[in-house]
C-alpha cells in the first residue's frame, strides 16, 4: 500500500506548516516547535505553536471530527459568534515508519485569554467562579439565539477574557456541538443541565486543590448558571407589551439588559391597537 499524502484543509494555508513535524505524535513534538501558554483540559493531547509570527492550537483528533469541528467552527465565525477561529486541518498523517497517525485540528490562539484553571493560579477575587459563570451564562444565551447545541457546556471548553471588572467568554471547543435553525425548549434544557453538572464537577476539582475560596459551594456556585441563563434568555425573547406613552420603560428595559451584561443590538418595535409590543433580537 502506497503511503498516504500530507493534506491540508485551510481557507490561506501557511507554506510554514510544512515545516511542523507532522511524522511524530503530538505528544512527542519537540519543545523547540512549541510556544509556553497554560492548556486546559481537554480529551485530547493539545498544544501551541509558533508559525509564521502567530500562535496556534494544534489539537489530535480523529479525521472526520476535525473536519466537522473545523467547518462548524468557520460558521460560527461568520454568525459572529464568540468562538475561536479555524485556521486548518491537517490529515493523511503517517510516522516516519508509515503507520497511520490521527488529524490535527488547528485553531488560531485567542490573544489575551486564559483557561480558566489558569485564572485561579492568579490573585483572583472570592466571587471569581461566579463571575465566570456569569461569562459563561452569556455565551451559551448567544449561541442558543444561533440555533447552536453545544453539547458539551463545560468551563474546561470555554476561553476567558478579562473585561473590566468582569470577563467574556469564548467557545473553544465545538466537537460534539451541532448548529441548527432554532433549538427546541428541551435542547436548550439540556444544554443547562449538562453545564450544571460538568461545572460542578470542575469547582469541586479546584477545591479539592486548594484553589476555590472555601465559602464557595460548588453545587449552589453551578446552579447559577440556570437562573444567569434564564434571565437573559427572558429579557431577550420575550415579547413585552406597553401602553402609549410608557417609552421610559423600553429604556427600562434596556437598562436591565446592559445590568444582566447584554449589549442591545436591535430592538424590533411593531404597533398595535391599543399598545406596543418589543421584542429585544440579537
Amino acid at each position: 500500500m502506497g503511503r498516504v499524502a500530507l493534506q491540508i484543509t485551510a481557507a490561506r494555508p501557511d507554506p510554514a506548516l510544512l515545516d511542523l513535524p507532522w511524522s511524530v505524535p503530538l505528544e512527542e513534538w519537540p519543545e523547540q516547535t512549541l510556544a509556553a501558554l497554560p492548556r486546559g483540559i481537554s480529551r485530547h493531547v493539545v498544544r501551541f505553536v509558533k508559525l509564521s509570527g502567530r500562535v496556534i492550537a494544534v489539537k489530535e483528533i480523529r479525521a472526520d471530527l476535525a473536519e466537522r469541528e473545523y467547518h462548524l467552527l468557520r460558521l460560527l465565525r461568520r454568525l459572529d459568534q464568540p468562538s475561536v477561529e479555524a485556521f486548518g486541518v491537517i490529515s493523511g498523517r503517517t510516522t516516519a515508519d508509515g503507520q497511520p497517525l490521527d488529524a490535527c485540528l488547528l485553531t488560531r490562539h485567542l490573544q489575551f485569554s486564559l483557561p480558566y484553571r489558569a485564572l485561579y493560579s492568579q490573585n483572583l477575587r472570592p466571587d471569581t467562579a461566579q463571575r465566570l459563570i456569569d461569562a459563561l451564562a452569556v455565551l451559551l444565551v448567544r449561541l442558543h439565539l444561533t440555533g447552536f447545541w453545544w453539547g458539551d457546556v463545560s468551563l474546561s471548553n470555554t476561553l476567558f477574557r478579562r473585561d473590566a471588572g468582569a470577563f467574556a467568554a469564548y467557545l473553544v471547543d465545538a466537537e460534539t456541538g451541532e448548529l441548527r435553525d432554532n433549538l427546541s425548549d428541551g435542547q436548550r434544557e439540556h444544554d443547562l443541565d449538562i453545564a450544571r453538572v460538568n461545572i460542578a464537577g470542575e469547582l469541586m476539582d479546584l477545591a479539592a486543590g486548594g484553589y476555590l475560596e472555601e465559602a464557595t459551594d460548588p453545587i449552589e456556585t453551578s446552579d447559577l448558571i440556570v437562573s444567569r441563563y434564564r434571565s437573559l434568555w427572558r429579557e431577550l425573547t420575550e415579547l413585552e407589551r406597553f401602553e402609549q406613552g410608557d417609552r421610559w420603560r423600553v429604556d427600562e428595559r434596556i437598562r436591565r439588559l446592559n445590568s444582566l451584561g447584554f449589549d442591545v443590538d436591535e430592538l424590533a418595535i411593531s404597533t398595535d391597537i391599543g399598545g406596543t409590543q418589543i421584542q429585544i433580537q440579537r
